[in-house]
């Protein structure tokens, strides 16, 4: 029954093509001119001049027929083939171009699941990034003549001096070591390259194009040699089966959504010498469990890691000033959050549905706070906010968290101020914030402060970028602000005899003034 059902559906089909559907044409550029046949399902560009280039796929004059086309014949005297203009023609087999043509767009045969050769002629001397993107038949492609392109033994396609890898073929299967010699991996090069299981970067490549490897659906483990200094927009976004990724000391940037949605990457070990990381460049990388974001980085981007709902530790070091909206909503698993005392800003959504948060720490330093921050952190029993003037908030900064449960602590001095302050007067109970100070820094922390006791000044051991140092008395109230680099001293000298306590990157150390 089953067969039969398939075969009427295939008959209505069919009689759809040729009973209803009419034969088409229109203009596609300034001289240019088309027609589709639906006897022979061939869509013929006769004219001169160049082809226009379209928006997206809906706005080329044959889409609503495009499931019809099968066969492209573009006559001698077109001159380029225009951006999306054969996109999603999803049954095109089969293409003839002109010597006439010099360009081919972008996106031009994107989507052309059909198309298994490619045959790029000699008078081509400029194909734009994606021309073949989401080609997932094409197994070859040839180039006629060398002039403008290489095209290796297995039909892979490269610039005229092999530097730039442009276009590995979608439906190649297995695995592909780029050669040496190449220093790019091209826009869009292994784009949806289902069947690629295992891919080896040469220590020649320095840099990974835009959606290089996006949706690569196979590949489980890709190593990034020394050599590469950037990784770009979408590079490996959506590699679904990516459990592990290693990225060298020589990357400095991170761009846009690089990772984004690899959902079985479980282990990430981002270098001292990332100074960026993009927006949504790790978000939604559901099975990452733990993160530690080194202190060359400065700020942390919209979404960043939005929604790596199996993040369970996270360290944020005193490098970093700012943190962007929603960079880490709906990590739920977080339990504990200590902001360090060098971010200024937290912006709206930033720890929004963190679920799982049931202390929550806001050093003195962060002067503002955006709407929705902190909402629906229905888990949250105890804030401390350590600046001694309340942040002007709004009501939704705590939205769906039931602050009667909850105990706000602040500097002593500053406790009646946010008793009388709105929203943060909301809370169960203001309490004075009581520091556990302790002798000396935990251990492996890289930090130590000396001499202590001290008269003048002090130093400390473990900073490599310039980060800002607090000096506060036992009441909690700050006294002293210092933003110090290296060994550089922090001058006490001025304050009375005593004993106070140093913060810097999350620690507290108790220090005597002599």
């Amino acid at each position: 029954m089953r067969t039969r059902i398939l075969f009427l559906s295939m008959m209505l089909l069919l009689g759809t093509a040729t009973g209803f559907a009419q034969d088409a044409n229109g203009t596609c550029g300034e001289k240019l001119t088309w027609t589709l046949s639906l006897s022979d399902s061939t869509l013929t560009v006769r004219g001169t001049g160049e082809m226009e280039n379209y928006a997206s796929p809906r706005f080329v004059p044959w889409s609503s027929n495009s499931f019809f086309i099968a066969r492209v014949v573009i006559e001698e005297g077109a001159t380029s083939i225009g951006v999306y203009a054969f996109a999603d023609c999803s049954n095109l087999t089969e293409i003839t171009i002109p010597t006439s043509v010099t360009s081919i767009g972008a996106y031009a045969f994107a989507g052309c699941s059909s198309l298994t050769e490619f045959t790029i002629p000699a008078s081509v001397t400029s194909v734009e990034a994606g021309a073949f993107y989401a080609c997932s038949s094409l197994t070859e492609i040839i180039v006629e003549n060398e002039n403008g392109y290489y095209s290796s033994g297995n039909g892979v396609l490269f610039n005229k001096d092999k530097t730039i890898l442009l276009c590995y073929p979608a439906g190649k299967e297995g695995e592909y070591t780029v050669p040496s010699g190449v220093t790019s991996v091209g826009t869009y090069a292994f784009a949806e390259c289902n069947s690629l299981t295992e891919i080896t970067i040469s220590s020649s490549v320095t840099s990974i194009g835009m959606a290089a490897f996006y949706y690569c659906l196979s590949l489980t483990e890709i190593t990034i040699p020394g050599s590469v200094t950037s990784i770009g927009v979408r590079a490996f976004a959506e590699c679904n089966s990516l459990t592990e990724i290693t990225i060298p000391s020589s990357v400095t940037s991170i761009g846009d959504e690089a990772f984004y949605s690899c959902s079985s990457l479980t282990e990430l070990t981002i270098p001292g010498s990332v100074t960026s990381i993009g927006a949504s460049a790790f978000s939604y990388c559901s099975s990452l469990t733990e993160l530690t974001i080194p202190s060359s980085v400065t700020s942390i981007e919209n979404y960043a890691f939005a929604e790596c709902s199996s993040l369970t530790e996270l360290t944020i070091p005193g490098s970093v000033t700012s943190i962007g909206a929603s960079a880490f909503s709906g990590c739920y698993s977080l339990t504990e959050l200590t902001i360090p005392s060098s971010v200024t800003s937290i912006e709206e959504y930033a720890f929004h549905r963190c679920s799982g948060l049931t202390s929550l720490t806001i050093p003195n330093s962060v002067t503002s706070i955006g709407d929705w921050a902190f909402s629906w952190c229905s888990s949250l029993t105890s804030v401390t906010n350590l600046n001694p003037e309340p942040q002007e908030i709004n009501s939704n900064v705590f939205y769906a968290v039931n602050l009667e449960n909850v105990f706000l602590y602040v500097p002593a001095a500053s406790i009646e101020t946010y008793r009388t302050t709105a929203v943060w007067q909301d809370f169960k109970e203001v309490k004075a914030y009581v520091p556990a100070a302790i002798e000396a820094p935990a251990a492996g922390s890289g930090i130590r402060l000396y001499p202590n006791p001290v008269a003048e000044s002090f130093r400390i051991d473990g900073i490599t970028v310039p980060t800002q140092v607090t000096v506060s008395d036992f009441r909690g109230r700050r006294v002293w602000t210092q933003t110090v680099a290296g060994n550089e001293p922090v001058a006490v000298g001025h304050l009375p005899q005593g004993v106070y306590l140093v913060h810097v990157n999350g620690k507290t150390v108790k220090v005597i003034k002599r």
